[in-house]
């Protein structure tokens, strides 16, 4: 592996802190990330923010095809000579914002769903972990570097300090396993922060399911929008329709006390939420067309 300062400094290039890059220099922690995604010969990767290379390289050795998005032009002539330094015909670099790619084109050519790594960009990394969610239906796992201070609130309990929307989101879709952690001497330019790395294991997406995404993370954001009201407060200013008794019977018909607030809710009791929600619409109709 050579070092990333030494190819950006060949290469005339200098970090920008406007894209959060923080290079990984340490070969052994590159191949420890590699090693726990379990990556095999049958697998197809999707690595965001590829750099300069440095999880490219290992990762592309054990999978069958590897796609590395990296979205600063400036990197991408030094990430093709290190491919080809390295031989690597199975890697495909795209010049692109993850946030504008189609993930269900890179799934088309895998053997099975893809498996997406890759060091997150501190300032994008919750944004990118929500598309990341939207798209689960083609992604297996994801074993993606955190800001620590992100990835304990991806994996928070109910009612700690760090439990919130991500929190519920992804206790509603995957099971998050924690399995490493990075001192920043690791990287370069060096970070303030330790970094974390996670293991997410996507759930099946449910295929008759009376709550949809969409209206689930609508009520989960505004349920965490106004963390000193209550959950009924919330909702009703948060979400359309329903007023305040409204809000009182779909929580109680949920089983949730309207005087509670989000932070003590787990995902199911956000998904019975939900299901309420809808189930009211749901009646609504029906009765209008009797």
């Amino acid at each position: 592996m050579q070092s990333p300062k030494a190819l950006l400094k060949a290469n005339h290039i200098i970090p920008k802190k406007s894209l959060g890059q923080n290079f990984l220099c340490d070969r052994q922690a590159s191949e420890m990330i590699v090693r726990r995604c379990g990556i095999s010969t049958n697998d197809t990767v999707v690595e965001i923010g590829a750099g300069t290379g440095a999880l490219t390289v290992p990762a592309a050795k054990a999978a069958d095809r590897l796609h590395a998005i990296e979205t600063d032009g400036r990197l991408i002539k030094i990430l093709e000579n290190v491919v080809a330094k390295n031989q690597l015909n199975n890697v495909v670099i795209h010049h692109q914002n993850v946030m504008d790619a189609d993930l269900s084109d890179l799934a088309d050519d895998a053997h099975g769903k893809l498996i997406v790594i890759g060091n997150l960009p501190y300032y994008l990394s919750s944004q990118i972990l929500i598309r990341l969610v939207t798209s689960r239906h083609v992604i297996n796992r994801a074993v993606l570097m955190f800001q620590q201070e992100v990835a304990q609130r991806i994996s928070a309990a109910p009612g700690t300090g760090e439990y919130g929307r991500l929190s519920v989101i992804m206790g509603y879709c995957a099971d998050v396993t924690p399995l490493a952690r990075l001192k920043p001497d690791l990287f370069f330019p060096r970070p303030q922060v330790h970094s974390e790395i996670i293991e997410i294991k996507f759930k099946p997406v449910p295929s008759h399911a009376n709550c949809d995404d969409d209206t689930l993370f609508d009520i989960i954001k505004h349920a965490f929008g106004k963390r000193r009201k209550t959950l009924k407060n919330a909702l009703t200013s948060g979400m359309p329709g329903p007023g305040g008794q409204a809000w009182t019977d779909i929580l109680t018909r949920a089983g949730v006390d309207p005087g509670a607030r989000a932070e003590t809710l787990t995902a199911a009791n956000f998904v019975s939420i939900c299901n309420s929600y809808k189930l009211r619409y749901q009646e609504k109709e029906i009765s209008r067309n009797e």
